[in-house]
């Protein structure tokens, strides 16, 4: 997501001696409060991904701003369950309905993001919309929220080696999902 939209004003609050603010997200939000806390320039973030597969095709996403691309998803937000976060953000950003089958993956991850330093922790669920819209193989198409310049592909899982997805883990990963929940550490700031 672009800087613009990781803008919001901020509440600070006290918490183990340091200063920590909770912000409102992107204007998706409608002025929700989503788990992501500032210190410097540093960045704690609490995100929620889906793999969704279909007809051998995985959903990944971008900024029209970035070089890499992601799976769908966003943060979660205060008193919501990881999962829920799935269908909230499938919805608003798609306008699909869409259900979680499992946890795959729970990640630590750091790395530099827009001239921040991240320790993010995502959960990614294996998910399923409820109904599959008409899609042309690796042909971009835009989402639905319109203050969001999230550009969306429908991709080969055997072609996804060709494409750079962050975190990296991803594509082996989906290439080849668990079956079961892994906990993974990817830290790209020590590379």
């Amino acid at each position: 997501m672009p800087a613009k939209n990781r803008s919001a004003a901020g509440i600070g609050h006290n918490f183990a001696g340091a200063k920590l603010r909770h912000c409102t997200g992107a204007l998706s939000t409608k002025g929700r409060q989503v788990l992501r806390f500032d210190e410097g320039d540093n960045r704690f973030n609490f995100r929620s991904a889906a793999v969704i597969i279909h007809n051998d095709h995985v959903l990944i996403h971008r900024s029209e701003k970035d070089d890499f691309w992601a799976l769908p998803g966003g943060r979660v937000e205060f008193f919501e369950t990881s999962e829920d976060t799935i269908p909230r953000e499938i919805q608003e950003e798609l306008g699909l309905d869409s259900s979680v089958v499992r946890l795959v993956w729970h990640v630590e991850n750091f790395f530099e993001y827009i001239g921040k330093k991240f320790h993010e922790v995502s959960n990614y669920f294996l998910a399923e919309l409820t109904e599959h819209p008409e899609y042309v193989s690796e042909k971009d198409f835009p989402g639905i929220e319109e203050e969001l310049d999230l550009i969306y592909r429908w991709v080969p899982v055997s072609k996804l080696s060709e494409y750079v997805v962050k975190p990296s883990f991803l594509v082996k990963g989906i290439q080849n999902l668990p079956t079961t929940t892994e906990y993974i550490k990817f830290n790209e700031l020590s590379s």
